[in-house]
């Protein structure tokens, strides 16, 4: 089957459309390693359209997708925008000569259940992480015969179906994303940090998993899935980092659900950076109880000048409710200890705090604001505690859940 073009579409996030806040938009990962690696297959040209920066509605992707005509359209959705992807790939299929339609995104994790949108539109859909499995899938495509009904349908349609997910198993070997100037524009950070420039954000994937298991925690909510933790190499990350410089990038954001999961690999790209002499500042989301101040001393050495890191709750029961804490130590107690060590080390911070666990007294809301004004982080991001499907807290909870749903 011959396929000469591709549309990737990351569909309109219908969410924060109101928002005055400022909002955080980072880069469609999968879509922008799929572009990249598509750039190796000679006569393929590639359409990326990323509609959470350029806000459109349905009718106006179809649109787009007439005019470009593609022979496959990759289709990225989150669970908020089922309703617009679902629209989207139903006109298309209609018309009289259909591209071959892929679904990916988490959307489609609990769609059958949840979401409530036709799926059978798709002739493949790619549950996790479908950078690796997307080219597998695409060179049977070019290698079937178009006038029959291929095996790769089928195939897909039976993972999908037993809602198997596929992971990237060697995240080294993703072809490194490219950005235009307006891409880096357009993908930036709010958290203010201190550098005396304007700046210009570039994002990557250090490591993909992470091994804990807070109970609030869903693949619906990160950037990677499963507790299987696979770390690139620390060389290659820094190659990145000057890939990315090249384009214009003055600071960067490690997006891993868990940047000190494997310490030694912290250590390692400490080692690498410094050994480089990098001078170009960058950020990561840690865990309280992975922190000392070794590490961070390394890390400070290395450019660290920020961190997120996941205080949730002044409520020793609420910790242990989240079963968020793996060691003896008391969490308010590891808590003070490392922020008093970033404070030392001039380290910038970004407290996360979570409220509203169903047990949660008004005196324990109040002992996390007392904690919050005692840590003095920089900044904060509250959250309501939210059990999302997939996680612990939604199996626990999903009772009392379906009494509320308006549905």
């Amino acid at each position: 089957m011959q396929v000469s073009s591709v549309m990737l579409l990351r569909v309109s996030s219908v969410v924060d459309k109101d928002v005055e806040h400022p909002q955080f938009f980072d880069p469609p990962y999968a879509l922008k390693h799929i572009e990249a690696g598509l750039q190796k297959y000679d006569g393929v040209t590639v359409d990326l359209l990323d509609c959470w920066i350029h806000p459109m509605p349905a009718s106006s992707m179809i649109e787009h997708a007439n005019k470009i005509n593609p022979d496959l359209i990759v289709v990225s959705s989150s669970s908020f925008d089922a309703q617009i992807a679902g629209e989207f790939v139903d006109t298309l299929k209609k018309s009289e000569k259909p591209p071959l339609l892929v679904g990916i995104g988490q959307s489609h994790y609990l769609n059958k259940d949840f979401n409530k949108v036709d799926e059978k539109q798709y002739d493949a859909i790619l549950l996790g992480e479908p950078e690796e499995e997307f080219f597998k899938l695409f060179d049977q495509i070019l290698s079937s015969d178009p006038s029959s009904d291929s095996q790769w349908r089928k195939y897909y349609w039976d993972h999908y179906e037993a809602g198997e997910r596929f992971l990237v198993e060697d995240p080294d070997s993703l072809v490194l994303a490219t950005y235009t100037p307006d891409e880096l524009r357009a993908y930036r950070s709010i958290f203010p940090v201190q550098v005396n420039k304007r700046v210009v954000w570039g994002y990557l994937i250090a490591t993909r998993g992470c091994p804990h298991g807070c109970v609030f925690c869903s693949e619906v909510m990160r950037v990677s899935i499963g507790r299987k933790l696979r770390c690139r190499s620390a060389k290659k990350v820094a190659d990145e980092m000057e890939h990315l410089e090249g384009m214009g990038v003055n600071i960067y954001s490690f997006q891993d659900d868990c940047f000190l999961a494997r310490r030694s690999f912290v250590e390692e790209l400490c080692n690498e950076l410094i050994a480089r002499k990098s001078t170009i500042p960058w950020m990561a989301r840690v865990r309280v109880d992975e922190l000392d101040y070794e590490v961070l001393l390394q890390m400070k050495k290395a450019g660290c000048v920020m961190l997120g890191i996941g205080v949730e709750s002044g409520s020793q029961r609420i910790i242990e409710q989240m079963e968020k804490q793996r060691t003896k130590k008391p969490w308010l107690d590891q808590c003070r200890q490392a922020f008093k060590w970033t404070r030392k080390l001039g380290i910038g911070t970004n407290a996360y705090y979570v409220i509203g666990n169903p047990t949660e007294t008004r005196e324990e809301i109040e002992q996390t604001i007392k904690l919050a004004l005692e840590l003095k982080s920089d900044t904060i991001q509250v959250h309501f505690y939210t059990p999302y499907p997939g996680s612990v807290a939604w199996e626990k909870h999903k009772d009392i859940i379906a009494q509320h749903d308006p549905t």
